[in-house]
């Protein structure tokens, strides 16, 4: 079986482990994987972790990897990646920025790294699908909030200042919705804390 006809018979699928592939193609498993590989060389497949692989040109946008990184736990882009993406801040992160209902950790998929977020389900929300990047991103005002509260529980190393940003037109009121939410007093008012610090730090741009 030639590439192309290989990669048709894989059409509609975005995410695909190699068993699947060669449940789908008919071939043996140490074929599906050697057709894998040579489509990844041909730009149309990503590796992920051993065994899955992400199909499409389109694979490489930060929304499905982090997709991919978190599976089978939803997750979506957050903090300093959100903010980059809405031109809150101009500095490029060095990693993506993902908040997920699973593990936490760091994954580099596509040579791109991924921090994931571990946030309780109460406070997983205020996010949609965006095109840019091909999956779900925070609002701004929930980009600055999981900021905020993450580094109030000493998460990943996650810092509450931010760098240079613009806050104008921020909608202050979701972000206090979102910290009705949070259960205990003393993790409250850290991440008010963070917050107040924030828009202090960058009162000449927020409004």
């Amino acid at each position: 079986m030639n590439a192309t006809a290989f990669y048709q018979k894989l059409a509609g699928h975005k995410r695909i482990t190699t068993r699947e592939a060669a449940q789908l193609t008919g071939l043996s498993i140490p074929a599906a994987s050697m057709a894998l590989r040579r489509l990844a060389a041909d730009g149309f497949s990503t590796p992920l972790k051993k065994g899955h692989w992400l199909l499409r040109p389109s694979s490489s946008k930060p929304g499905t990897l982090v997709t991919a990184a978190a599976a089978p736990y939803q997750a979506y882009l957050s903090g300093w990646s959100a903010l980059r993406i809405h031109d809150r801040i101009q500095q490029i992160p060095q990693k993506q920025f993902a908040v997920t209902l699973g593990r936490p950790g760091e994954i580099n998929i596509a040579d791109t790294k991924i921090a994931l977020h571990r946030i309780s389900p109460a406070l997983f929300g205020g996010y949609g699908y965006d095109s840019r990047v091909d999956g779900f991103i925070a609002s701004p005002e929930k980009a600055i909030f999981d900021l905020a509260y993450l580094a109030a529980m000493n998460r990943s190393r996650v810092g509450g200042n931010l760098p240079e940003a613009n806050l104008r037109r921020l909608k202050w009121k979701e972000i206090t919705a979102w910290i009705s939410r949070i259960r205990t007093s003393s993790v409250r008012h850290s991440v008010e804390r963070n917050l107040q610090r924030i828009r202090e730090q960058h009162a000449d741009t927020s409004d």
